[in-house]
């Protein structure tokens, strides 16, 4: 072998040598970096490496503990619009029926009105008017209880000083038996629910 062929073949291989150490270099640096730490180096390692491990757990139940309280305000949630639903519910119901009582209560006026009207229609039954002023004011008696149970007051304030939150003044006559602003006729009665103006009274005044 000559000398030129000889030193062709040192090339190649010091080559070969070179890419040997490359690669090896990237798959063992880790390994050689902590080989090279001295003991107390390889002690920080190990807890910075544990206290790293740490963290990470930590973060891992911190995400679970979030994970819950996302699902349980999830269900509050939920909770909430069902029963939003369900008050809603109530609500129409309540406002559908809400007269429920009052209105069980004034059948019997309707039963009295149908009472005369069948003694009325009837040819053989001989009613007098003393009968009919009876039978109306006891109908009337009915009514103004049910009224009453129900918080309705009526009022007819003849005689009392004018107040024009519950009363309406339709006209003014001078009136020598009475006091300036006394109610001296009511055309129309008036009514209050608990308290509240339903129907304001229609009256006359004193001038």
């Amino acid at each position: 072998m000559t000398e030129e062929k000889v030193n062709q073949v040192e090339e190649q291989l010091e080559a070969n040598e070179a890419i040997d150490v490359t690669e090896s270099d990237d798959s063992t640096e880790e390994e050689v970096v902590i080989a090279e730490l001295d003991d107390n180096e390889l002690s920080a390692l190990e807890q910075m490496q544990a206290k790293i491990e740490a963290l990470q757990a930590q973060l891992d139940e911190k995400e679970a503990i979030i994970k819950e309280k996302d699902e349980e305000v999830l269900r509050v949630v939920a909770e909430g619009m069902n029963l939003q639903k369900r008050l809603q519910r109530d609500l129409d119901n309540t406002r559908k029926f809400s007269n429920d009582k009052i209105i069980k209560a004034m059948i019997p006026v309707m039963d009295s009105f149908d009472k005369a009207l069948e003694v009325i229609g009837d040819d053989n039954c001989e009613v007098t008017i003393d009968a009919m002023i009876e039978g109306t004011q006891n109908t009337q008696k009915i009514f103004s209880k049910v009224l009453e149970e129900h918080g309705i007051e009526i009022v007819n304030p003849v005689g009392e000083m004018f107040d024009p939150e519950i009363h309406e003044a339709m006209s003014m006559l001078p009136s020598p038996d009475h006091e300036k602003n006394t109610i001296i006729n009511v055309f129309q009665k008036g009514y209050l629910l608990n308290g509240r103006v339903i129907r304001a009274a229609m009256v006359v005044v004193a001038q």
